[in-house]
């Protein structure tokens, strides 16, 4: 055996500990989640007058009759209307900005505390959209939906009074719900995948006392947390998990409340879906290299450093996984016999991870009691295939995050818009084509284990064909509409 196949054979022992530490934090937070008892929340019922006054922002881009649907929604609140402000955060660059206040307003009751408000320019992004909006109110409580949301009338009901009762609570976390789930397997996956981080392991951090990250949408937070913590900052992609992670530094606890469903919309197409998950990957590595260093210079406890560390680094695995097949392939084409102990170590992580990526998925659908509902099993196992596809594009992303100062927000699709131009699943088609016939080339006796990320690659680049992902935003115009 050369010096360079040990080195890479340590190299992919390394990589393959470091998964096998990822999944064992899914079994932790499923053990937590079981058997930790929920902490009880004290929601005391407040009378009118008891009521603090709350800050409702929503921020916007060009985000056309979802802004007006969320904008009427917030202005359904149950709240005394003397105390209570609504913020439409309009950061859109596209149409007529006097067209946005027009439409809003036009669903807004009268007597409603309700602003359209507009920046000079987009920095900072959606943190910066809210910053701006707290520079105009000093209200003790702010919640936040994003224009894809519908808050229910009595959240405020629900949720402020817990931040009142205890004022070490930095904000208060609803559960997301999700109004298109079914409009195709794809949405049906990301379903299963948001239930489970909701269901299980949000609410097993709460249980548990961990850090918990705030969801950037359907909470409330206690303006003195926001100012302590340094306020929203645009220097990552992910402002929600910097805010949290400097407030838990600070002292701040959270709660999740799971009882409370905010339904909003899933993206519906490969394009939209790959794009938020590499923003959302992108903003955690820019997060963690953020914040790390000061996490571990802190005088924290071990257990809080490491849970922080863990829930941060979560977006390595798209890497992991990239670089683990870039060595795999590497000493197959030198035929290199693996170690015995590299062989089973591999074998043992990669059944841990199978095991325990389907139970936390399961468990999110028991929790919710639809464990028994049809196309149960057939999403999950979509669930645990889909995310390989974005190996290409969360790798990527992750090196950007490290190596690139480029900062670009593309928010979410919403249902009914595409991407004009650009990616049609391309490069995850050829990956997940030429993989299998590489590996069958070399030692076919490997293929079966490159059988996720092989399905996941094809999955989303057949998807892909259909749609695309790169900007300028177009809004498709469907018939009657």
């Amino acid at each position: 055996m050369t010096g360079l196949s040990f080195l890479l054979q340590c190299a992919l022992a390394g990589v393959l500990v470091v998964f096998a530490a990822l999944s064992i934090q899914l079994v932790t937070l499923g053990y937590f989640r079981l058997f930790k008892p929920s902490p009880r929340v004290r929601t005391p019922r407040l009378p009118d007058e008891a009521l603090p006054r709350v800050l409702v922002q929503l921020p916007v881009c060009d985000e056309g009759p979802l802004a007006v649907r969320v904008a009427a929604a917030a202005s359904r609140l149950d709240w005394p209307k003397d105390k209570l402000e609504i913020q439409v955060l309009d950061d859109g660059r596209r149409g007529d900005p006097l067209e946005v206040v027009r439409n809003v307003m036009a669903v807004v009751p009268e007597g409603v505390n309700l602003k359209v408000m507009r920046r000079n320019d987009r920095s900072g992004f959606k943190a910066g959209n809210l910053a701006y909006g707290l520079q105009h109110s000093d209200a003790p409580y702010v919640a936040i939906f994003d224009a894809d949301f519908v808050p229910p009338t009595d959240f405020l009901r629900r949720t402020v009074p817990a931040l009142v009762a205890d004022q070490g609570l930095a904000y208060a976390q609803a559960r997301w719900g999700h109004a298109n789930r079914t409009k195709n397997w794809l949405t049906r996956a990301q379903g299963m995948l948001l239930d489970a981080h909701f269901a299980v392991e949000q609410e097993a951090r709460f249980r548990a006392g961990l850090p918990m990250s705030f969801n950037g949408t359907a909470g409330v937070w206690s303006r003195k947390a926001i100012d302590e913590g340094g306020g929203w900052t645009g220097d990552t992609l992910t402002e929600d998990l910097d805010l949290s992670m400097r407030c838990a530094m600070k002292g701040w606890r959270t709660v999740m409340m799971s009882d409370i469903e905010v339904p909003g919309e899933l993206p519906e197409t490969a394009a939209a879906w790959r794009a938020q998950q590499a923003r959302w990957t992108k903003g955690h590595a820019q997060t963690a290299r953020k914040l790390l260093p000061a996490i571990w210079s802190s005088d924290m406890p071990l257990w809080k450093k490491t849970a922080m560390t863990l829930q941060m680094c979560q977006f390595a695995f798209y890497t992991l996984a990239f670089t683990s097949a870039v060595i795999s392939l590497t000493l197959m084409y030198m035929g290199v016999v693996y170690l015995m102990s590299v062989s089973v170590l591999g074998l043992a992580v990669s059944g841990l991870g199978l095991l325990a990526s389907t139970a936390y998925l399961y468990l999110g659908q028991a929790m919710l009691g639809r464990e028994k509902l049809p196309c149960v099993m057939r999403s999950i196992a979509l669930a645990v295939v889909f995310p390989s596809g974005l190996i290409l594009a969360n790798t990527r992303a992750t090196y950007e995050a490290f190596f690139s100062t480029h900062m670009h927000f593309h928010r979410t699709l919403r249902p009914g818009e595409r991407y004009a131009g650009g990616w049609r699943g391309g490069p995850e088609l050829i990956a997940g084509l030429l993989l299998p016939a590489f590996a069958f080339a070399e030692q076919a006796w490997s293929a079966p284990f490159f059988f996720f990320a092989v399905t996941g690659l094809v999955s989303i680049g057949a998807m892909g064909l259909s749609g695309s992902a790169n900007p300028p935003l177009r809004r498709e115009v469907r018939p009657g509409k």
